[in-house]
């Protein structure tokens, strides 16, 4: 009876560690850090299309202080290329909060 316990405690331990470790990790960015990506973006912003769209910005913030642009997601894919280009691998000055190598979201909107 005590090894069948056992294989069940070993087994019970190892599905709540793969289930955390299965969860998708995501911060909310600080404000100060959306400041600061947004003066990077800039207040143009090249678009064809006529309504206002959200646009979804997945990032990390590497060791040199860059923000790595992980995915942009929105229907509109010269946006995307546009905001990527923009802020990939560029430096950010106020890095006294972030976590560095988190994946952070940052929803912008972008009105036509």
């Amino acid at each position: 009876m005590k090894p069948i316990f056992n294989s069940l405690l070993v087994i019970a331990t190892f599905l709540v560690t793969v289930a955390s470790f299965a969860k998708e990790k995501t911060s909310k960015y600080p404000i100060s850090l959306r400041s600061e990506i947004v003066e990077l973006i800039g207040k143009k912003v090249p678009m064809e299309a006529k309504e206002s769209l959200t646009v979804r910005v997945y990032f990390v913030i590497n060791n040199q202080n860059e923000l790595v642009v992980v995915d942009v997601i929105s229907k509109n894919k010269s946006v995307n290329s546009y905001i990527k280009e923009k802020i990939n691998y560029k430096k950010i000055t106020n890095t006294s909060r972030e976590r560095k190598q988190e994946i952070y979201v940052l929803p912008i909107k972008v009105k036509s």
